[in-house]
């Protein structure tokens, strides 16, 4: 005789398996991406296979009253997103009928799998069967009533905690913001996408109490098919936004849902739809929206706001977008190194250009302004063979305007910090540094900058307080990671700098890191990996790795060697610019402090961006004791 059959766990459906227990539907025991509400309305409709599961139903079961949804929007997407799983079609329903304004009905033939049940005589396991019914012994049916009670006062319980135990559920502390698919079918609109998902990510980020993880982290995920649980976990955060943009004329149309991490749950959706003219009021309107779902306590003050009143043309924010689109290239390539390097100089370029035509088309855009900063800023590095004092008094006119326009715009702050760090004026850049990261709190960029320039006034500690709190909005950034190795390496805690770069599989911070711990030939080692896997490498930074180069060979006593290597750069003709804040380390390993110093004095009149180091840059240490060295931080107007 068998025991009683157990609740059934599986329900099978052609070679289909939803696993209730677990969440999971699996095709022929193959893990499917599915999640959230389109597994709950799964269950639902398989629990009901045959029967009209009415809208109200769903609406009741799957978005209570306290749960802010547009409805229509979120059953529709979860229905379609179940039959793209599924590969059933509305007009041919496999699985999923539709009943014009009534509801659906699970139309496919549906199973109970048991989990193995054991013979009660004999105690051997049988097979998956269908429940088979049997008269119970005498004294069961007390027990089976029992149960039943118990199991009625679970699941109502269960329910109590579902629509009235939501206090119960911890508050979203931290999120992140999926990259905005393309739905336009157009490559070349994804600079549209992209910069959607970037304004999301920088008016959410105003929230002080709410962490928001990076552009730079997040944008791995664009072609990416992780979970959004895997995703969530990656990042370490509470809930995850994801989206679609699709641009048709003059029509664009954005879908958003806001999904819970744990409990699983979708927290919101909706879906705009607006004139091409209106898109900075979709960015507005999606961080209020989200702003009061996940429900922030903020004080009037600290509410989010959008970031100006003025009116943008579409076309000036088309321009905008495209500028920062390139302007990010650029960044990503120089972080890495890259062999294309000419390239990023002409994305620069090409950034001022569209940032430049956004201004001429709506002057009063202070985001325009900011982005041309930005720009500028990256074209005074002296890589680039420029003209580094005439770029950053554009950067600083630029980023003074936009703060005439916007005095509550981050991004304006922050690229007048910049360019006031340039200008060596240290009390007002910090000044501008803090109010960008009191305006928005998770700027990520910010954290790293002004983390680079306390280490350079030698406040270590701050330096990588700042340090680790941006990598917990950057967690994946290369660049972040980068910023954090060279501070750690320019802090003299080389042990750990070898292994931040070791990690990062960068063979040049492991040069400069080998060379103050006197491992020589681990210096070279290294720089000899570095030059195989950058043999396209530009000569222009192919000089300045030489000059590097040079330096390791004086403090190694090659010093007939480190001085060919110096007389080869000094040939190299003007346009194949080698800081001169480098000929002076260089000149430093190679003992020779005279010329060292008046490398520095050159790269003073310069402008050198350099220079911002020269006193913690572990390179220059030989020099520090100079009259002539401390003259320089005198003029430089270091704090005492």
């Amino acid at each position: 005789m068998f025991a009683p059959a157990s609740v059934a766990r599986v329900l099978r459906f052609d070679s289909f398996e939803l696993d209730l227990h677990a969440g999971e539907l699996r095709k022929r025991g193959v893990k499917l991406r599915l999640q959230g509400q389109p597994v709950q309305l799964l269950t639902i409709l398989l629990q009901s296979a045959g029967d009209l599961v009415t809208r109200e139903e769903l609406r009741n079961r799957l978005w209570p009253a306290d749960t802010f949804v547009d409805f229509d929007h979120s059953l529709h997407n979860a229905i379609a997103r179940l039959r793209e799983v599924l590969g059933d079609s509305a007009e041919v329903p496999r699985y999923i009928e539709t009943l014009p304004r009534r509801g659906y009905r699970f139309i496919a033939q549906v199973e109970e799998v048991q989990a193995p049940r054991i013979d009660a005589e004999n105690g051997n396991k049988t097979g998956e069967a269908v429940a088979v019914a049997t008269r119970p012994k005498r004294g069961a049916g007390l027990i089976l009533a029992l149960f039943s009670c118990a199991a009625i006062g679970f699941a109502a319980w269960i329910a109590w905690q579902h629509f009235y135990g939501k206090s119960a559920v911890p508050p979203i502390r931290s999120i992140a913001v999926l990259p905005l698919q393309n739905l336009s079918g157009d490559a070349a609109q994804e600079y549209l996408a992209d910069g959607m998902t970037e304004s999301l990510i920088t008016e959410l980020g105003k929230i002080s109490t709410l962490r928001v993880i990076s552009r730079q982290s997040v944008m791995q995920y664009k072609t990416s098919k992780t979970s959004l649980q895997e995703i969530a976990r990656e990042l370490n955060v509470d809930a995850v936004l994801e989206g679609a943009v699709e641009h048709s004329g003059d029509r664009v149309r954005v879908s958003v849902h806001l999904e819970r991490v744990s409990p699983e749950s979708q927290v919101w959706a909706n879906e705009y739809r607006r004139n091409i003219r209106d898109v900075m009021g979709f960015e507005d309107d999606i961080a209020l929206a989200i702003t009061d779902e996940i429900q922030v306590k903020l004080t009037p003050e600290k509410r989010l706001r959008p970031t100006s009143a003025h009116a943008v043309d579409p076309e000036a924010h088309d321009d905008y977008l495209r500028g920062r689109y390139l302007l990010g290239l650029a960044l990503a390539f120089h972080s890495k190194f890259t062999d294309k390097e000419q390239y990023t100089h002409l994305d620069i370029l090409a950034a001022i250009g569209h940032f430049k035509q956004a201004i001429e088309k709506d002057p009063g855009y202070a985001l325009a302004s900011a982005g041309l900063a930005d720009a500028y800023i990256e074209l005074g590095n002296p890589q680039w063979g420029g003209a580094p004092r005439e770029a950053l008094s554009e950067a600083k006119a630029a980023s003074t305007k936009a703060l005439e326009l916007d005095p509550s715009l981050a991004e304006a702050h922050f690229s007048l910090a910049q360019a006031l760090e340039y200008e060596w004026n240290w009390s007002e850049a910090e000044k501008e540094y803090r109010l960008a990261l009191k305006l928005n709190p998770n700027y990520a960029d910010a954290h790293l900058e002004y983390g680079r320039f306390v280490q350079a006034l030698r406040r270590n500690d701050e330096a990588m307080t700042q340090m680790n709190y941006a990598i917990e909005l950057d967690p994946f950034g290369i660049r972040t990671r980068e910023f954090v190795a060279f501070v750690t390496y320019a802090s003299g805690q080389y042990d750990l700098a070898v292994k931040q770069f070791e990690n990062l599989g960068d063979d040049w911070g492991l040069v400069w890191a080998y060379r103050e711990k006197k491992m020589y030939p681990e210096a070279i080692a290294a720089w000899q990996r570095w030059k195989l896997t950058h043999r396209s490498q530009p000569q222009r930074r192919c000089a300045v790795c030489l000059a590097t180069l040079a330096g390791i060979y004086g403090l190694e006593g090659r010093k007939r060697e480190a001085q060919r290597l110096i007389d080869e750069l000094r040939e190299l003709p003007p346009d194949y610019h080698v800081s001169s804040f480098f000929f002076a380390e260089a000149y430093a390993d190679l003992g020779d402090k005279d010329q060292a110093l008046t490398w520095l004095e050159r790269a003073y009149e310069e402008h050198d961006q350099w220079m911002v180091f020269i006193n913690s840059y572990p390179g220059l240490e030989p020099l520090r004791s100079e009259p002539r060295f401390q003259t320089l931080l005198r003029r430089m107007n270091f704090p005492s």
